[in-house]
């Protein structure tokens, strides 16, 4: 196989893609986020590979500006081709001199494949971090109530005793965002967590990823809010999800997690990716807990340095 740098258009006609993150489209939009975009295609007598880069200091880094990258693949591959891969890649960035860092996508994405590239990157490169990230598995839902822990039982029952609205709101009208973005702006303000994407960034964003955007109301006043992309054919993921601290002794979060676990149920989806719990590989044991107590289980994100 041989290794060939290309235009954005070229990429986009090889046509396969693991999870929307790895678009030209999402990758031209965020460029300025990184000092040069690198499009690359892998192939023989066909494209067997294809990955975008966005230069970050001394690396090149897949993603450049989103929760995961990795390689496109239009169809499994062998193990030895996914190796020869990984080292094209390795001795590319050298000719740069550039390091390659890639992360790969949670495990439950597709556990095979996934497991293969990490024992090939573990091989080429070294492993630099481990997250643990949490999903829940949308074919539990019809028994929800019989898996989750005991105090999520209780408290879910207290949330649907009180006077929640949940409203699914129009991912193409400007207020309805401003309007979910607001609650998730107070939520990470009150806790101290980073909001990474601005109202901006999130307007444009959904322009070319399809998204949902949940709010719960109690009494007229926006309590809990969620900002939900389609990142795969069967996988939605959270972006952002929060409520209002003054609210939280009603159970909000409880009554969210379950309505956004029915929608995507209802929908088809396979997975929600409610994300990680853990910054550079340090767990932030709260959420951990919540996440565990409300049904989710657990998979690795893994970070590679070629």
């Amino acid at each position: 196989m041989q290794l060939y740098e290309v235009t954005a258009e070229e990429y986009a006609q090889a046509g396969f893609y693991a999870h929307v993150y790895n678009t030209p489209e999402f990758s031209e939009l965020n460029k300025a986020k990184t000092s040069g975009l690198h499009y690359i295609l892998i192939k023989d007598n066909k494209t067997r590979f294809s990955i975008v880069l966005g230069e970050k200091g001394d690396s090149m880094c897949s993603p450049f500006s989103a929760p995961y990258g990795g390689f496109n693949m239009k169809t499994p591959q062998r193990i030895a081709y996914m190796d020869e891969a990984a080292a094209l890649l390795k001795d590319w960035g050298k000719s740069h001199d550039k390091k390659i860092k890639i992360t790969l996508q949670p495990s439950v994405y597709d556990d095979t494949q996934l497991s293969k590239w990490a024992n090939v990157m573990f091989r080429n490169g070294r492993l630099t971090n481990i997250d643990l990230n949490y999903h829940f598995d949308l074919s539990r839902f019809p028994h929800y109530e019989d898996f989750i822990d005991r105090s999520a039982r209780k408290n879910l029952h207290k949330a649907m005793a009180e006077d929640f609205v949940i409203s699914h709101l129009d991912s193409s009208n400007a207020d309805d965002i401003s309007r979910a973005y607001g609650v998730i702006s107070i939520n990470r303000k009150e806790h101290g967590y980073p909001l990474r994407m601005s109202l901006q960034n999130v307007a444009d964003t959904v322009k070319i990823i399809d998204a949902d955007f949940f709010v719960v109301s109690h009494n007229g006043t926006d309590v809990a809010a969620a900002q939900v992309f389609k990142v795969t054919d069967d996988v939605a993921q959270v972006i952002y999800w929060g409520d209002l601290r003054q609210y939280a002794s009603l159970r909000t979060m409880n009554f969210l997690a379950y309505k956004v676990f029915e929608y995507y149920y209802q929908k088809g989806f396979r997975i929600l990716d409610i994300g990680p719990s853990t910054e550079d590989g340090v767990p932030n044991n709260g959420l951990c807990d919540f996440k565990e107590a409300i049904g989710c289980s657990v998979t690795q994100k893994l970070f590679f340095e070629l």
